[in-house]
């Protein structure tokens, strides 16, 4: 059993030296619903050579923001120019009116689909563009079904 954990272990470590960086992205948030809705958006998120985890804001409804982890494929098109496709989970808090002065918030599971392209300006520094698709259910709680993102991401590592 501890010979599995080991090699679990080095499998990991392998993952997360390989590309990793830290990412901050800010942009553009969109509730797509009748009369869309738009706000400041952002993100914060680790990213490894196959996944990425982290927090983002949508920037609508007064506050829609969660955490995440990714699968993600990641392609060079140059030495310094990536592509990457990203999919996984996200669990979101949104807090949304009720009525006028009156707020409910709660939890609900979402699919977050991303797009990215990333130009390695130096060894340690990239710049980008991501466009994420959150998508849930349609609910009279939360109003809206899914969300879009379109962000400028600057990161920092491998």
């Amino acid at each position: 059993m501890d010979r599995k954990v080991g090699v679990v272990g080095l499998w990991l470590a392998g993952i997360v030296s390989a590309q990793a960086s830290l990412v901050v992205a800010a942009g553009l948030g969109i509730a797509n619903e009748p009369g869309p809705k738009f706000g400041m958006a952002g993100m914060v998120y680790y990213a490894g050579s196959q996944w990425e985890t982290g927090y983002l804001n949508e920037g609508v409804n007064h506050g829609t923001d969660g955490v995440f982890a990714q699968y993600r494929l990641v392609r060079p098109v140059t030495k310094k120019l990536h592509v990457a496709v990203a999919f996984g989970p996200e669990v979101l808090n949104t807090t949304y009116d009720i009525h006028p002065g009156v707020r409910t918030n709660g939890y609900h599971a979402s699919l977050l689909v991303s797009l990215a392209a990333s130009y390695r300006v130096n060894k340690r520094w990239r710049l980008g563009v991501r466009w994420n698709h959150i998508t849930f259910q349609r609910s009279a709680r939360f109003g809206y079904r899914d969300a879009d993102m379109v962000l400028m991401t600057v990161g920092y590592g491998r």
